[in-house]
């Protein structure tokens, strides 16, 4: 690291009120009111209590977002934690997302881990080692995990679902995420096609479901069932083909 970056980095930018300033390097970014950034910004730690506008891309080990950040550009780092609004014009590259406020993106999102407790919406793909959603998701590509443990609070859609192990039930009505956003009982996943290994299905609707063993559960409208080694049918539930393959 050459000097003038390391000087760079020793700094620290906070805004409070209303101001717009360049990007850059940073120690820490914290926004207290209603600030811009025009240009890349890389940091340690971002937090913002108000409004922020990055007019480029954002870099940061660990991000805090009460209020409202909307980046153009793309977003890579550690930990995004948000109970506010989050906008990202580009690629998410997070090693994790605590999501209790909302996040949009307009490309793909990638995670190690996501974990969902408000909303997400992608128009591109959402990607993470372990999701876990006890919210409201719309991804208008491919979601996959290697884990996915979905609660279904409301309606949620995918365009496509691939997963290792997938297990998605209704939210139980006596525990409610919070006095704002309390689940419903006609809540439904709507998906045109999942895959995985072991797949436990409630509230479900699919053209095409493929596994290896595949339990559908109450609430489900399947259109074919592919599966290698089991499936099994609960009452309430319709299948309207199956296959073994």
């Amino acid at each position: 690291m050459n000097q003038l970056t390391s000087e760079k980095m020793n700094r620290s930018l906070t805004i409070t009120g209303s101001s717009s300033v360049m990007g850059g390097s940073y120690n820490s970014v914290k926004i207290v009111g209603e600030g811009t950034i025009e240009g890349d910004t890389s940091c340690s730690k971002l937090k913002c209590v108000g409004t922020l506008e990055v007019n480029g891309s954002v870099a940061a080990e660990r991000m805090s977002i009460v209020g409202t950040c909307d980046i153009k550009g793309g977003l890579q780092g550690g930990l995004l934690k948000t109970s506010g609004t989050v906008t990202v014009g580009g690629i998410s590259r997070l090693r994790e997302l605590n999501l209790a406020g909302s996040m949009e993106s307009k490309d793909h999102v990638y995670g190690e881990q996501i974990k969902l407790r408000g909303m997400l919406q992608t128009l591109g793909d959402c990607e993470a080692e372990v999701f876990t959603a006890k919210g409201i998701f719309e991804i208008g590509g491919l979601l996959n995990a290697g884990q996915l443990d979905i609660k279904l609070y409301r309606d949620c859609k995918a365009h496509e679902i691939g997963g290792g192990k997938i297990n998605i039930r209704k939210a139980s009505l006596l525990h409610p995420l919070s006095l704002f956003f309390k689940p419903s009982s006609s809540a439904r996943l709507t998906v045109s096609v999942m895959e995985g290994d072991h797949i436990y299905l409630e509230n479900t609707i699919a053209d095409i479901v493929r596994g290896n063993k595949v339990v559908i559960g109450p609430g489900c409208e399947i259109g074919l069932v592919e599966y290698k080694e089991h499936f099994e049918k609960k009452r309430d539930a319709v299948v309207r083909d199956n296959r073994k393959v």
